[in-house]
């Protein structure tokens, strides 16, 4: 998820984007800053003593065969179940002082492309890999999302800053600038203030802080615990109190019904973050994704690329890999009482497993096996085709003549929109067309004390070599197109697919509709080696010994 965020340099703190924004209500929410205990992600109700107890394996266990596992996909969500099945597995064969791999053999992993990593993919300015590499997909992620914090601290990865423009933000409606920061912290806020009031920036932050309280959880042992293994994305989202009564209605509907914010602060400032992380409207998009797409407090990457956190785990896990390799059916079979699973791929033999999980959007007509043992129909999901162009210039920031202004005025380096919200309700008979764009961001120079910088433009539609240029003021100096469904469209939902497709085939995309993050991901793996560790060996989550647990939460 490409979020613009607050983020940190040596000299100052600095605004980027919607918490450019946000901080005018700093002074309003102060005692809403979470504390030390909230932003090591644990509930004030967690339990440290956990360690305490003592676990065992379910009764016969120990003496089973080993199992084989095949995953599909080796994006996040791929990456992630096969790191999280090995933990498991090393748990599991710990307890019952058996050597590793003597309860979980082969983990196979089936990528389709050439690389792991999925949507976590990144380019080189001119090809060259002396230049930073710049993300073109999944580019940015967040304070709240534990396992990539964590996961960052153990492969032993470094955490920068996402490095945009020094020029300020604005929010571009396709015919004139709604709100445009300066370069006076305190100006900007004064200006916000008047155009937006105190209220809105406040009321969203206790929302969205709320919403982050609730998803904590997640990572509470305690509360995992007595949970257990859940069995549907329905009952997932419901628990932990971020379900039907937000992802039922739209984002517009939630922040003016809900939590009364105005229409302006909605239709600019929050449509503007919408449209950049999931390219949709603020009266289009679910309620919960809008608020996610708030919720952008220490934003980070990984230095080289975010995928080297999934390769970091497909590596952990000791798979066999095979990339480029199209699984083509999956033929489950009963054998000894047990069900069995043939994978049929392109490029490889046959292999028998025990479990599959499929971690890729699905496609039912190819994989006739599974198809016809369906436990119940999978609800098609439309994805957004999303184009990203990544371009260089000379130029600091965009061309003043390209949003009809006068030559020598300074543009914002990173811009939002807004799809025109004054005509919502209005008694205007033709609503002006939408901006061509969903978002333009100078991500600073392509390596340090180089004279071009680095600039990504999400959008809809292809961008002509000539919008291109009249954007800039100049030809780009290198340029690189990417289309790609990058997300799901976040609609409001009524239900999610199955979390198994048939008996022993985990589907991974069904929590892609809730929401889609690359940590959500994370989360949608780790709950589906939770359903099948504790089926095999009686393993639940959050089961925490000498400070650690299979799934990461200790």
């Amino acid at each position: 998820m490409a979020l613009i965020s607050l983020v940190s340099t040596p000299n100052r703190q600095r605004f980027t984007a919607i918490s450019l924004v946000l901080l005018i209500a700093l002074f309003l929410s102060y005692n809403f800053a979470p504390s030390a205990r909230r932003q090591l992600g644990l509930s004030p109700e967690a339990d440290l003593s956990l360690d305490d107890q003592e676990y065992t394996l379910k009764e016969g266990a120990a003496n089973a065969t080993p199992k084989r596992v095949a995953i599909v996909g080796a994006g996040a969500s791929g990456s992630s179940a096969a790191f999280f099945m090995r933990r498991a597995a090393r748990v599991a064969e710990r307890r019952a002082n058996l050597p590793e791999g003597s309860l979980l053999g082969d983990i196979i992993v089936y990528e389709q492309g050439g690389y792991i990593g999925g949507r976590t993919t990144t380019v080189y300015p001119h090809g060259d890999q002396r230049a930073r590499p710049q993300e073109l997909g999944a580019s940015i992620f967040v304070e709240a999302n534990q396992n990539l914090m964590k996961a960052a601290k153990v492969f032993n990865l470094t955490l920068v800053n996402p490095d945009f423009g020094e020029s300020g933000v604005g929010i571009w409606d396709g015919q004139q600038f709604l709100f445009q920061s300066s370069s006076s912290d305190w100006l900007t806020s004064a200006r916000a203030i008047w155009r937006y009031g105190p209220m809105a920036p406040l009321r969203t932050r206790r929302a969205v802080d709320k919403l982050l309280r609730k998803f904590k959880q997640l990572y509470n042992p305690a509360w995992l615990r007595e949970r257990g293994p859940v069995g549907s994305v329905d009952e997932f989202a419901e628990r932990i109190g971020l379900g039907a009564e937000l992802t039922s209605r739209s984002g517009e509907s939630w922040a003016k019904e809900v939590l009364g914010v105005g229409e302006k602060w909605i239709g600019e400032v929050w449509e503007g973050s919408t449209r950049v992380n999931y390219a949709m409207n603020i009266d289009k998009i679910q309620a919960l994704a809008a608020g996610v797409s708030m919720a952008t407090n220490g934003a980070s990457q990984i230095e080289g690329g975010n995928w080297q956190i999934f390769r970091s785990m497909v590596d952990d896990a000791n798979v066999d890999l095979h990339l480029a390799n199209t699984v083509n059916d999956i033929v489950p079979f009963d054998k000894d009482g047990k069900r069995k699973l043939v994978v049929k791929s392109n490029a490889t033999q046959d292999e028998e497993v025990d479990s599959v999980f499929w971690a890729a959007p699905w496609k039912s007509d190819s994989i006739m096996g599974v198809s016809s043992r369906l436990t119940e129909p999978i609800p098609l999901t439309p994805y957004v085709r999303l184009h990203v162009t990544y371009i260089t210039t000379t130029k600091p920031h965009p061309a003043p003549s390209f949003f009809g202004l006068p030559e020598g005025t300074v543009i914002p380096s990173t811009i939002l929109t807004s799809a025109h919200p004054p005509a919502r309700g209005s008694l205007k008979s033709s609503p002006l067309p939408p901006p061509r764009f969903q978002s333009i961001t100078w991500h600073g120079p392509i390596f340090p004390g180089s004279p071009e910088y680095a600039v990504k433009i999400f959008s809809l539609t292809r961008l002509t070599d000539r919008f291109l240029t009249e954007m800039l003021g100049e030809e780009p100096g290198w340029l690189v197109r990417k289309e790609w469904d990058s997300y799901p469209k976040m609609v409001p939902v009524s239900g999610y697919p199955a979390v198994e497709l048939t008996e022993g085939v985990q589907y991974l995309g069904g929590m892609e509709r809730w929401v889609s993050t690359m940590e959500t991901q994370t989360i949608s793996a780790r709950e589906a080696v939770a359903r099948v560790v504790d089926q095999w060996w009686g393993l639940g989550p959050g089961e925490c010994e000498n400070g650690d647990s299979w799934d990461w939460t200790c």
